[in-house]
């Protein structure tokens, strides 16, 4: 990833430094073609809490974690540190269920959105970068939005959907846009699980120092069913 982005590469680790861990990080990274790897030895009440305050204070642009709590055949169940750096982490973060040494091809990526307050031009950047050869767009819909936006007066409007099309076509000729019915948000999970995309992409929204994920998409707090680049930094007040 930090090649692909033409990044710095660092390493947080929650925990006490000792010249043993030392060698075995620049040992795993030196085999990755990293000679020199930044580490910084992060404590707080939590290992969420150090890695959360190490991120805020070293101004990181993207916070790469494992997510996995325990194996199961059928679904990747979001670990309780995954958790909180998904909520609270102050930069975009990627979540990695299976985590592998190899680094993955990119055919394809999947972006989730929202159909009727959908939040992507984040995401777009990420998108150009990964390189995919296919896009897919799911967009989440359920009676209840439809509902709500009546009662707001609220008209349907395409254009920032045709805008969001453009966007994508810019960056490969094939997208697949579907919208999904779906009153709990799972039918969404399932959706991703069987399409299998290499990287699965959502914009989220910051308030009261807390990152809120779109409606419909919040089971993503439970399960991970790829990997989740979660795109959406706080606001520079906070």
């Amino acid at each position: 990833m930090a090649r692909k982005f033409g990044a710095r590469l660092s390493v947080l680790h929650a925990a006490e430094r000792s010249d043993e861990k030392v060698e075995l990080f620049h040992q795993a990274f030196s085999e990755l073609g990293r000679e020199e790897v930044d580490i910084y030895w992060c404590e707080g009440p939590t290992p969420a809490a150090a890695l959360v305050d190490a991120a805020a204070s070293e101004y990181f642009d993207l916070l790469i974690a494992g997510a996995l709590e325990q194996p199961n055949d059928f679904r990747n169940f979001t670990g309780g540190v995954a958790r909180e750096l998904l909520q609270l982490a102050p930069c975009d973060v990627l979540l990695l269920p299976n985590p592998q040494e190899e680094a993955p091809e990119v055919q394809s990526a999947c972006l989730m959105i929202e159909a009727h307050q959908p939040r992507w031009r984040a995401a777009r950047e990420a998108i150009k970068a990964l390189g995919p050869a296919s896009i897919s767009i799911l967009a989440a819909d359920s009676p209840f939005a439809h509902a709500r936006e009546a009662a707001l007066g609220h008209e349907e409007d395409g254009s920032i959907m045709d805008e969001m099309a453009e966007a994508m076509e810019a960056i490969t000729a094939e997208i697949d846009f579907r919208s999904v019915q779906s009153n709990t948000g799972f039918t969404l999970c399932d959706i991703v699980q069987d399409m299998a995309p290499d990287f699965l992409l959502v914009e989220a929204e910051w308030r009261n120092r807390r990152r809120y994920l779109p409606p419909h998409l919040d089971w993503l707090n439970q399960v991970i069913p790829a990997r989740l680049f979660l795109l959406g930094k706080p606001p520079r007040d906070e």
